[in-house]
């Protein structure tokens, strides 16, 4: 549930956990949060907290260490970077990728919060500003970002820690993606694990540690490790609301076709990630995109660093770069949040791969497609690499398998829902299991299909299949080991096509024919399901052609099932070819709703125009979902654009002008047949106005309308000038064109931008 609050003049609510631990970090009762509230307000144009995000930035602002485990999109930055707006002197944050840290400084500046990096790669120039900055005696730097490499091996920012800690103006020590201080974190870092040394010098500075995954072996270690004895925990359920997982048949040969059909039917014009499994299926699935008029774009391993750069950067700016086809080594820092889809042309290795993976998907809260093409196949092809891993030793590799098989199960199971699976994987075992038929926007593959499969008892027909493998098939022999000359050699095919009762069977005895009244479908899924209950095993060998050949051999639980201790039960399905594929729902969209969507593209073009000119991504102007709401509007109106989480008066100011130049062509009068009288209760209650006879449904607003009436706007609320210092110590800078300033210098009076032809408007800050 939720409470709503009115405090200090600001409306607003926030859901609430039943923690009693965390009882005494709720609500507007501390010293700081009439200051907190203002800058939440008015520097990040926010008016609602997510789950926990309130606690835990009280917590924070209380001097506490804090452990915050939050899903992708859950809002793990706004709570550092909140109190370090709110907090005295500067906040370090410790994040692993230059690219990831990048992008969070973009974003800060654009909401003139004085942020700035020290990587390997600035120059000393920069270097210097920054460090004669952290100097001064009231530095103007909130929040500085720096790799864990460079704490461990600058003793000049060493140096300017101990300098600020000694004048306590180090409010506290931030650790992004905390999993890689864990060697049982999936991305396990070195220099992370040295990062100890920050609690043992300056004892006193809060810390804070936020990841997105860690299993509470993980989230043990990585506090004793980083020695926080007492930190207040804020947790999150992994559920990715807006994700929509769907499992569908794989035929290798026809993915890429296959995948071109899916998103020129789903989103022909939307950005996404195709992952595959070698970098030569990267290159010619891209070819086949690329052949059939789709802009995609290859990148691995084999690339050299400025093309790879180069390709990224095309895609994340949607410069002649719609879908990236990339191995797994993809995305690691890169937050691009309006990704629609993630497509696995191959087999993910492991359960926490393709969470990670497939999260790269609807960062910004908007719906978004999961789609795994899944094949058997695939799984003899892994199972080879992994044994061809060179520094692994037997214990990594069956910890490499059973996280295989796992995948495996998750994608054979089309019983289950698929969030279920994936939650109680990472041991949430308490999920409401009718989210998705709560949410059909969103529904999983496997909750929509009507048809409730019942299970059946096939023990004694599994009982057939294990004296026939006790007596036919080799039970020696490992990778290259040699076999008996007489010994069997069947594969999982050989085996269905035996137990159906095929004429094209390798052997017509023991148990041929004994399967006729199952359809090969549904025989196939029986032999995976007694290869991944260990019933039966598959021995991989290596021909002298290097192919990996998958032999079947009884497993360790086989002699169960023949001493009758072990039941075997089967869900029996239809076919894979009439295994629903999903539909789009083409409803007739309404007049309004295809200005809304024209509006939207609009609003995104310039966008992109506006990120160029100010060098940062286009997505860090206004977010997707803010430019969603900004266009459902279809409003010009000022007052109506500030009730809009991420709209703040600053942004308004440097990117007002374009902005309302495209709404004003949408105004809601424009709609033939809609009413430009201001219909009072009506309007009110429809959430078009107030009552205050300014109606955004009633009125046309033009461009030189939005000049004066922001002028007007800023007056009678007596809102401070954006050149005017901010109330939490950052300077939002002052701003200028041409040398000079005032209301001329305002981009908000400007016509639209010219990037090769002027200069443009920067906080005084943004040398850094």
């Amino acid at each position: 549930y939720h409470i709503d609050l009115y405090f200090h003049g600001f409306s607003f609510w926030y859901p609430v956990v039943h923690n009693p631990a965390l009882e005494r970090f709720r609500g507007m009762k501390f010293p700081h949060s009439a200051e907190m509230m203002n800058i939440f307000h008015k520097k990040f144009g926010l008016h609602c907290f997510r789950t926990n995000q309130l606690e835990a930035i009280n917590a924070a602002l209380l001097g506490e260490d804090c452990f915050i485990l939050m899903p992708t999109g859950g809002g793990k930055s706004l709570c550092y970077q909140l109190p370090a707006c709110v907090s005295a002197g500067v906040t370090i944050v410790i994040s692993p990728l230059r690219s990831l840290i990048i992008d969070q400084v973009q974003k800060l500046k654009t909401l003139d919060i004085a942020a700035t990096y020290l990587t390997g790669d600035r120059t000393d120039a920069d270097a210097s500003k920054i460090y004669m900055q952290l100097s001064k005696k009231d530095p103007v730097i909130k929040l500085l970002y720096v790799t864990p490499e460079k704490v461990c091996a600058s003793s000049r920012l060493m140096s300017a820690l101990e300098n600020l800690y000694d004048r306590k103006l180090l409010a506290r020590f931030v650790i992004d993606e905390a999993h890689c201080v864990s060697q049982w974190g999936h991305d396990f870092r070195q220099d992370y694990k040295r990062l100890n040394t920050l609690r043992r010098k300056f004892r006193s500075v809060p810390m804070m540690a936020l990841t997105a995954t860690a299993n509470p072996r993980v989230q043990k270690d990585i506090l004793n490790q980083l020695e926080m004895l007492k930190p207040q925990v804020f947790t999150m359920s992994f559920n990715r609301h807006n994700l929509k997982y769907d499992v569908l048949p794989k035929k290798p040969k026809k993915v890429a076709m296959d995948c071109l059909e899916w998103i020129k039917k789903y989103h022909p014009h939307d950005s996404g990630i195709i992952y595959c499994l070698s970098r030569h299926e990267c290159d010619t699935t891209a070819a086949i995109l690329q052949k059939e008029g789709l802009a995609a774009l290859a990148y691995h391993a084999g690339l050299t660093d400025s093309n790879r750069d180069l390709v990224q950067q095309k895609w994340v700016n949607q410069e002649g770069c719609q879908v990236i086809c990339a191995t797994i080594a993809f995305g690691m820092g890169i937050d691009k949040p309006d990704v629609r889809y993630v497509i696995h042309a191959s087999l993910p290795k492991s359960i926490e791969g393709y969470y990670q993976e497939s999260g790269r998907a609807g960062r910004d809260g908007e719906m978004s497609h999961c789609l795994l093409f899944y094949s058997y196949s695939d799984v003899t092809r892994l199972r080879r690499l992994i044994l061809m891993e060179k520094d692994g030793n037997s214990h990594t590799r069956q910890t490499h398998f059973n996280n295989l098989y796992s995948m495996v199960h998750y994608c054979e199971n089309v019983v289950e829902c698929r969030r279920v699976q994936l939650l109680a994987y990472f041991g949430e075992t308490n999920f409401n299991p009718t989210f998705c038929k709560d949410h059909p926007e969103v529904i999983c593959d496997n909750c929509s299909r009507k048809k409730d499969y019942k299970s059946r008892n096939v023990t004694e027909d599994v009982k057939s299949i294990v004296r026939f493998v006790r007596e036919h098939c080799a039970q020696a022999g490992r990778i290259n080991g040699s076999r008996n000359p007489g010994s069997g050699r069947y594969t999982l095919n050989m085996m269905v096509d035996i137990f159906l009762g095929s004429t094209s069977a390798k052997i017509q005895s023991g148990i041929f024919g004994k399967g006729a009244a199952y359809s090969r479908h549904n025989a196939e899924r029986l032999f995976r399901k007694l290869v991944l209950d260990k019933i039966l095993d598959e021995d991989l060998y290596i021909t002298a052609n290097d192919q990996a050949v998958a032999y079947v051999i009884l497993g360790e639980r086989a002699q169960a099932v023949l001493d009758g201790s072990l039941q075997v039960e089967f869900h029996e399905t239809e076919s894979a070819s009439a295994i629903r594929r999903q539909r789009a729902s083409m409803a007739k969209m309404s007049q309004r709703e295809e200005m809304v969507k024209q509006c939207l593209s609009e609003l995104t073009d310039t966008c992109k125009t506006l990120g160029k000119v100010f060098d940062v991504h286009y997505f860090n102007i206004f977010s997707t979902s803010t430019l969603k709401k900004i266009a459902e509007t279809l409003s010009s109106d000022v007052e109506v654009l500030l009730q809009i989480d991420g709209v703040t008066e600053d942004k308004l100011e440097k990117y007002g002008a374009e902005i309302i130049k495209v709404m004003d062509k949408y105004s809601e009068c424009s709609i033939p047949g809609s009413s430009r009288k201001c219909s009072g209760g009506a309007c009110v209650s429809a959430g078009w106005c107030r009552g205050q006879g300014r109606c955004h449904r009633c009125l046309t607003h033009t461009f030189s309308d939005f000049c004066s009436g922001y002028s007007r706007y800023r007056r009678t609320k007596k809102l401070p000038s954006s050149k005017a210092p901010a109330s939490s110590g950052a300077s939002s800078g002052s701003y200028s064109v041409g040398g000079t300033q005032g209301a001329a210098g305002k981009l908000a009076m400007m016509a639209l931008p010219k990037p090769k032809s002027r200069s443009f408007l920067q906080p005084s800050y943004s040398i850094f």
